[in-house]
């Protein structure tokens, strides 16, 4: 995977309690995200596969963190009845993998596969470390069951998983939920904010601004005048590089300004006349 710019990227696990909690402020990001942001979601993968039970202080700081939510995001309510019912495992790739599989048949497929996870998981006290949960989760999203229980299981979707895993890494991301936005190359962390969305969206708003003020112009003259060569004689670019301006990146940008002040200064050994003008 690649970095794009004017990209906001979220990266979460749909079996973190945290990222459940941040739902409600993510759904109102999406909304008011400015248009010229794209907006991705990546799979962190919080916890690898293990069929070893979850140890009891691991069970104990995970319900803790349960009640924290509750008193940080009073509209989250968490069905404890999980901890009676199931035998917990510390294993979140097979939730993660059954979003990649969902996605697969359609982008709108991950986010009701998300929800759906975690509706058994924090809800319905169901267990998503099991394929038997999972393929509930897949049947309750109108998802072709037997196309997704053959994708589920499929090694290009460990392979996505292991790639988008990677790519989190590389953000760098280490905790979730996590949002980051990519500008002219650069990556931003973006806070997270569990009850409210503004905090987010003013500073990807600043982000952009700042960046707008940065922003290397066009060295365009409005005197466009190409030779046989197919470049211009009046601001020294090529024809492909005036083509890629808008879409370079700013170091693009200097570095296409730095070619144009050589070929400015040996204008002279530039075929004229003009091919056209």
């Amino acid at each position: 995977m690649q970095l794009e710019n004017n990209t906001l990227y979220y990266i979460y696990d749909p079996m973190c309690s945290w990222c459940y909690a941040f739902e409600e402020s993510l759904a109102e990001i999406k909304l008011k995200l400015p248009a010229l942001i794209a907006y991705k979601e990546i799979v962190g993968g919080l916890a690898a596969d293990t069929d070893l039970a979850m140890p009891a202080e691991t069970q104990a700081m995970v319900q803790q963190a349960w009640r924290q939510i509750e008193h940080t995001v009073p509209s989250i309510q968490f069905n404890f009845d999980f901890w009676s019912k199931n035998t917990p495992y510390r294993s979140t790739y097979p939730a993660c993998r059954a979003v990649l599989a969902a996605k697969s048949q359609g982008k709108y497929f991950a986010n009701a596969m998300r929800k759906s996870i975690q509706k058994a998981y924090y809800q319905d006290a169901k267990n998503p470390s099991l394929s038997s949960t999972l393929l509930e989760c897949a049947k309750s999203t109108d998802l072709n069951t037997k196309q997704f229980a053959i994708d589920y299981t499929s090694n290009e979707i460990n392979s996505k998983l292991l790639e988008q895993i990677a790519f989190s890494r590389d953000l760098p991301v280490n905790s979730y939920p996590s949002l980051r936005l990519v500008i002219n190359n650069e990556i931003h962390t973006i806070p997270v904010n569990y009850t409210q969305a503004a905090p987010s969206l003013q500073k990807i708003q600043q982000l952009i601004n700042d960046n707008k003020a940065h922003t290397i112009a066009s060295p365009c003259l409005k005197e466009c005048r190409l030779n046989s060569q197919e470049l211009c004689l009046s601001c020294f670019r090529s024809l492909a590089e005036i083509t890629n301006w808008p879409t370079m990146t700013e170091p693009e940008k200097q570095h296409c300004l730095d070619q144009c002040a050589i070929r400015k200064s040996s204008q002279k050994h530039y075929k004229q006349p003009l091919a056209y003008d």
